[in-house]
């Protein structure tokens, strides 16, 4: 059995004392690698970091969460694109949060932000990692709108309509952790094929047991669950998810 968390948060504090212990503990679960996403430029920095020292084994995207974007991050995030792009696997987490930013006019910034983040992906042939919270519809018009074809919205959080919206563009959504106490997320997995799904933590948020933190081992418990779910054997939930996200994100890696 091999797995792939798709979506982690390695640099953040929770990890500062144990990181070799969580990378061990993510090996022993049949991990294969960890995908840490850069959530703005100081964040990215210290991914790039993290991925040196397990080289190979950690893998990373470079973004700008919408959620608390301004200008300079995002005029450094373009700068950084340019330099980095080719020591990443997508960029992203990208996209639009309407939950946290209310204001117009900084909704505004941000589609624009999103809109030409996702167009230099585009122009690099790297995927995209979106970030999505209460704005799907405007999310889903600025993809089209930039015919963006690879495209996974990490750590799904909306209903089954959704889902067979954004699959039938062709895109995938990433199922966390938080399936294990989440019915609707079971719901949501019960009717989408594996071959839309991929699989994340969002460490070290959405831990399957409420009051913890995540980490990437859990993914196996993602896993567990689904096979349950669909009646498949859990070889067959991680060599279908871990072959979308190698050929995804073009891991240098086999099953």
């Amino acid at each position: 059995m091999k797995l792939i968390d798709i979506h982690a948060h390695l640099t953040f504090k929770s990890f500062r004392k144990d990181l070799d212990e969580v990378i061990n503990r993510a090996k022993s679960a049949g991990l294969i690698a960890v995908i840490d996403s850069g959530i703005d430029p100081e964040d990215f920095i210290k991914a790039i970091k993290v991925s040196t020292k397990y080289s190979n084994y950690v893998f990373v995207t470079l973004g700008a969460a919408p959620q608390q974007l301004n200008e300079q991050q995002y005029t450094e995030t373009l700068d950084l694109i340019e330099k980095y792009i080719n020591s990443v696997v997508a960029i992203g987490e990208i996209g639009l949060d309407y939950y946290w930013v209310k204001d117009p006019e900084q909704r505004e910034f941000t589609r624009r932000a999103f809109r030409k983040l996702a167009s230099m992906a585009i122009s690099y042939d790297k995927p995209i990692v979106i970030h999505n919270r209460d704005a799907t519809k405007d999310v889903i018009d600025i993809l089209t709108e930039v015919n963006a074809e690879k495209v996974v919205f990490h750590a799904f959080m909306g209903n089954l309509e959704e889902a067979r919206i954004i699959i039938n563009k062709g895109w995938y959504i990433s199922i966390p952790t938080i399936i294990a106490r989440s019915e609707k997320h079971k719901h949501v997995v019960k009717h989408v094929d594996l071959e839309h799904i991929m699989l994340e933590t969002d460490s070290p948020f959405l831990a399957p047991w409420p009051r913890s933190r995540n980490e990437p081992a859990n993914v196996k418990v993602s896993a567990e669950i689904i096979s349950k779910i669909k009646n498949v054997s859990i070889e067959k939930v991680s060599d279908i998810t871990t072959r979308n996200a190698i050929e995804f994100f073009k891991l240098p890696l086999k099953l």
